[in-house]
């Protein structure tokens, strides 16, 4: 539940985000500078960049947990608490 109305909300505000550029676009005489011819290049390097650079963060993650690179300033101190600290 809690993922849909992530989803739902992000959907509605990417939607209300986007009325003032439709609004400013459908003007005469607008102000607003038309997208350049290379646009779609533009576009298709920062979302291949932007995955792989998840794909980095995602491999280093998975590495660390296959290898149980794990510290002590990461795991709460069993004072503070009143649960067992698991491996």
């Amino acid at each position: 539940m809690a993922f849909w109305r992530r989803v739902i909300s992000s959907g509605v505000g990417l939607a209300l985000a986007a009325v003032p550029a439709l609004a400013a676009a459908q003007e005469e005489g607008s102000r607003a500078l038309g997208a350049p011819d290379d646009l779609g290049v533009v576009v298709v390097v920062t979302v291949l960049g932007t995955m792989a650079l998840f794909a980095a963060a995602g491999l280093g993650y998975l590495y660390r947990r296959e290898r149980r690179l794990t510290w002590d300033f990461q795991r709460p101190d069993p004072d503070q608490h009143t649960e067992e600290v698991h491996e």
